[in-house]
């Protein structure tokens, strides 16, 4: 799993972050705990939209060790930046017993349609795009 250090700054007002290595990737939070949780998240969104160019390897913590501030190795969440992943809207017909037994899943694993019928394309793809190969 790939991580990027980010330095934690404390204010009387927040703890701010900042990761060196993407230039306007920043956040913060009211303590530490949402802080780290804001960055997880910052960083999936920063790397889903940042053109090429401006994703940079990741500098060690030895190169970073001298920066003002608690130096924190943030892991790059594949889930999360994922789910930054532009999503596009199309229309599916189904019969309707398989409709009725869509919608009993989905509403008790409390998931969307979309949601489901995309884990289940993954899944049938991810199958048999190897046996393609």
């Amino acid at each position: 799993m790939k991580k990027y250090f980010a330095v934690f700054k404390k204010t009387h007002e927040a703890t701010e972050v900042e990761f060196p290595d993407l230039d306007g990737c920043v956040t913060f939070g009211k303590d530490y705990e949402e802080a780290y949780s804001n960055a997880v998240d910052a960083l999936a969104g920063w790397m889903a939209y940042a053109e090429p160019r401006f994703i940079v390897e990741p500098s060690t913590y030895e190169q970073l060790k001298n920066k003002k501030g608690l130096i924190v190795p943030i892991p790059l969440d594949l889930l999360l930046l994922k789910s930054y992943e532009e999503k596009k809207r199309f229309n599916v017909i189904f019969s309707k017993s398989v409709l009725e037994r869509l919608d009993i899943f989905r509403k008790k694993t409390g998931l969307k349609r979309s949601t489901v019928l995309e884990k289940a394309a993954e899944e049938f793809l991810e199958k048999h795009m190897k046996k393609a190969a």
